[in-house]
């Protein structure tokens, strides 16, 4: 994220606050979210430490640890998932608790019943629910009883219970995303005709009496609410007021305000091609209506927006997850004001949230060391090398950044006039904004890190061998395909890379022929500049190379910006005016067209391969050049070569 030459003075963000009875040392707050890194049986484990210690020591003000479920039943929401519900636990949940405060940052433990949110696969049991209805996974919820309703409200009490003991500084209800206690608040979930439906709010106001009867009325409990739900049927602001209201009357100590249920996890979990702070309205809703501590939450990671929320009063302090998981030190950068040292989260959702369907734990896209804080933290080398690194896209940078911090000596060579690679193009649309500030980071931290960059430079083998290196890294990324179809020579006839450079100006009426991410984002992209775009892919869906959440976001940017979109179709041959499509039953087409841009996939830079194995003992390939794939593989594999030599 770079420093701005007039950017916003950070003050109040990097105040102390007092939240009831504990003072946090600034306004940053961790999100709860679910990393998967405790063993199983939700007991706390050394990775999970590691992890919240590294946050820690980054400098936030308050952490609130990923939710835990609470009883042995149908509570537990996901695989993996961290556990309060047993005196046994109390010990580990103790270490965590001490290993954040430790480092100076304050610790609230989240609880949770998953209701619907849940499966009988990994819980054992059919999901429970206010109301029968399907869950999140498709199974059918059944309606709990009054005695199950006693009961969980029990377990919410004892698992705060067991917090306090284990030295935490807080607990949170957890009343969003369409878990159990959101459930019973939304009109969506909620159909019940007793008094849990007749009054949709009493759920958590009796549980909140419970735990508060179980820790006292000294003790610090907040609960996170969503705004609004985002479907149809479910809660909105004029209601989430309402009840925002009696939480305070009933004694609440903050309110924590997000939005979204799993059929809208996209404004739980906003991806790149939502705007920054798209919640904050919500949290400014609740703001106005109560007078208790709100914290806001949704992409409010550039800090002069989250400096600009609290300076306009429209939340008291600010949540940052993802932020967080990307780079743990975020608050630290803030405080001295190296804002330009920031490594940027993307709301890509590659490595964080896109892996819960994989069952699989906590990832970073752009910090290979989230999950993995102890073995893959840096040390510097004994004997420091010379190595080059041919490619100056994100895979090389990466791994000339690590190999710099190591103490080696390091030459990047890249054959373009700036670094970057193909990660250039991909920053232009305007939804690019935090992959742009990842970009700058890369560059400005192989610059400060002293490595010798060599730019316009082809890195033939002769070339390499009069460097001298004992090490290699070869990250030479990948190059535009170019498709065998008639017409593909014409002079309206462009690769994306061509036209996200300003190589070459499209027309009016464009035809964008791929649909996998990059196509969409460019149709996308075209669209909003006026052009009438049609978005052409042989195969029957888009975007199936994202992950769920920000996939349904880019689909409906396209649906938003008019994009017509054509499916199961694909380019016979391109003529002047227009494009031929042929189906899979060879049914023909034809689109008017005056520009054409291709998005036809990559083909990996493979040259130098041979040779370089021929003349150097110790080389390592490593991004696109090996397959083409994400950002995530190229920081990834970056990042293990800069540690392996």
């Amino acid at each position: 994220m770079p420093q701005k030459e007039e950017g916003m003075e950070i003050k109040k963000l990097r105040q102390p606050f007092r939240l009831k009875n504990i003072e946090l040392r600034n306004r940053i707050v961790m999100a709860p979210m679910l990393s998967r890194l405790c063993d199983p049986d939700g007991i706390v484990s050394q990775k999970l430490i590691d992890y919240y210690t590294e946050r820690a020591k980054g400098g936030v003000g308050l952490i609130i640890v990923e939710y835990c479920y609470i009883d042995d039943k149908e509570s537990k929401a996901n695989p993996g998932q961290l556990g309060a519900y047993d005196d046994q636990l109390i010990a580990g949940l103790g270490d965590l608790a001490e290993a954040m405060q430790e480092w100076g940052a304050k610790a609230i433990l989240q609880i949770c019943h998953g209701g619907r949110c849940t499966s009988a696969k990994f819980m054992g049991r059919q999901p429970i629910a206010p109301s029968a209805m399907p869950s999140s996974t498709g199974e059918m919820a059944r309606e709990m009883t009054l005695e199950e309703i006693e009961a969980t409200i029990e377990s919410f009490a004892e698992a705060a219970r067991r917090a306090k003991t284990a030295g935490f500084d807080g607990v949170e209800l957890h009343g969003t995303h369409g878990y159990l206690m959101a459930q019973f608040l939304s009109p969506y979930t909620n159909r019940r005709t007793d008094k849990y439906g007749r009054d949709r709010g009493l759920f958590a106001l009796e549980t909140l009496d419970r735990v508060r009867s179980r820790v006292g009325h000294d003790y610090l409990v907040g609960y996170r609410m969503s705004g609004e739900e985002f479907v149809e049927g479910g809660v909105t602001l004029p209601e989430t007021k309402a009840f925002a209201k009696r939480l305070e009357e009933r004694g609440i100590d903050y309110l924590h305000v997000s939005a979204g249920v799993p059929e809208s996890g996209q404004y739980s979990i906003m991806p790149t091609y939502l705007p920054k702070g798209y919640l904050l309205p919500l949290a400014e809703g609740i703001k106005r209506a109560v007078k208790i501590p709100v914290m806001a939450v949704g992409a409010i990671h550039d800090p002069d927006l989250a400096e600009e929320t609290l300076q306009k009063n429209r939340a008291d302090l600010i949540v940052m997850g993802r932020a967080l998981i990307a780079d743990p030190e975020l608050p630290k950068k803030i405080h001295s004001g190296q804002l330009e040292d920031i490594r940027t989260c993307l709301r890509c959702n590659q490595g964080c949230s896109g892996r819960i369907r994989q069952n699989k734990t906590q990832r970073c896209a752009i910090n290979a060391e989230v999950g993995r804080e102890r073995q893959m933290r840096l040390h510097p080398v004994s004997r420091a090398k010379h190595v080059c690194v041919i490619g100056g896209g994100p895979a090389g940078m990466e791994a000339a950044r690590v190999l710099a911090l190591r103490r080696h000596r390091v030459t990047l060579i890249e054959k373009e006039k700036e670094l970057g690679g193909l990660l250039r193009y991909a920053t232009v649309p305007d939804f690019k904004a935090e992959l742009r500030s990842f970009l700058e980071y890369l560059k400005s931290q192989v610059a400060k890190l002293g490595v010798e960059i060599l730019l316009n430079h082809r890195a033939t083998p002769e070339f390499i061998k009069e460097l001298k290196p004992e090490s290699v890294v070869l990250a030479a990324g990948s190059a535009v395909r170019t498709p065998d179809i008639a017409g593909t020579g014409k002079p309206f006839v462009a690769t994306f890379a061509e036209l996200l450079s300003g190589e070459f100006k499209a027309g009016d009426r464009v035809v964008v022929a791929g649909g996998a991410a990059m196509g969409c984002e460019i149709a996308v992209y075209l669209a909003s500049l006026g052009k009438k775009v049609t978005l052409v892919e042989m195969l029957g869906e888009l975007a199936t190379d994202l992950e769920m959440r920000s996939r349904l976001t880019l689909l409906q940017l396209l649906k938003e910006r008019g994009v017509q979109i054509l499916t199961n179709w694909k380019l016979e041959r391109i003529e002047n005016g227009y494009v031929r499509l042929v189906s899979r039953d060879w049914n023909k087409q034809e689109v008017a067209a005056n520009s054409v841009i291709l998005a036809l996939g990559l083909a990996s830079n493979q040259e130098l391969l041979k040779p370089l194995r021929e003349s150097f003992k110790d080389v390592y390939v490593i991004g696109d050049c090996v397959e083409p794939r994400k950002v995530y593989q190229a920081i990834h594999e970056g990042a293990f070569a800069g540690r392996a030599i």
